[in-house]
């Protein structure tokens, strides 16, 4: 009787727990730990969530900010002392984003420094504006020309309009990060919107600066 033939070789995932596990249910499963005082869970926690964190601080205050590895520390300290409140409503990447924009909006507030909020600190800006070469010193030109509009502007409505129409924040995570209802952060971006609009068509550098850009865009895709 000959032999049976042998069955190719197939590679199965390993055993542990968080492998069977969906995504949302491993990171429960991770909250539950480290709530419980699991020194293991603190440190994937802490690694699973810093890099959400260090990319939220550096998209708001520039990764080269001087206080940037102060405030991920403490966004992580508020992170942890948030969990009791985190009911799973959204993903944990997305309430990591929003306790480190709540970090980094008191850190604003308390140091009264709402400049700092939009200086061109990250490089990956201009790196990108670099690639085409055409158009990038009216880019530059036209960026700084919108910052220092923002900076003019009460710093309320201009944050909202930065967290909501640059950085994607949600009306109600705004409202979680600013503290107010989300009828005010609703106010406060009508509001932001309808001065910068404004600001924008009473500056003739800048409203050419935006056709200008809208004219090369378009040639570069055509």
């Amino acid at each position: 009787m000959s032999p049976a033939p042998l069955r190719p070789l197939r590679l199965v995932k390993g055993n542990s727990p968080a492998s069977q596990l969906p995504a949302a249910e491993a990171d429960g499963a991770l909250l539950a730990a480290v709530i419980a005082g699991e020194a293991a869970a603190a440190a994937n926690f802490h690694d699973r969530l810093r890099p959400v964190i260090e990319r939220t601080l550096g998209r708001l205050l520039g990764a080269r900010d001087p206080d940037h590895d102060d405030l991920v520390q403490q966004a992580l300290i508020d992170l942890v002392l948030s969990l009791e409140r985190f009911r799973g409503e959204c993903p944990l990447d997305a309430w990591a984003a929003v306790i480190a924009a709540r970090t980094a909006y008191k850190h604003i507030r308390r140091r009264k420094i709402e400049r700092r909020l939009f200086a061109l600190t990250d490089s990956e800006t201009f790196d990108r504006a670099d690639r085409a070469a055409s158009g990038t010193a009216l880019l530059r030109n036209s960026i700084r020309r919108v910052q220092k509009h923002l900076t003019d502007m009460d710093a309320n409505r201009a944050w909202t309009f930065v967290l909501h129409d640059v950085h994607g924040f949600s009306l109600k995570e705004i409202s979680d990060i600013t503290k107010v209802s989300v009828a005010a952060v609703q106010s406060r971006l009508v509001r932001g919107r309808k001065e910068m609009h404004e600001r924008i068509l009473r500056d003739p550098d800048l409203a050419g600066s935006m056709d200008d850009l809208a004219r090369s865009h378009r040639e570069l895709h055509d």
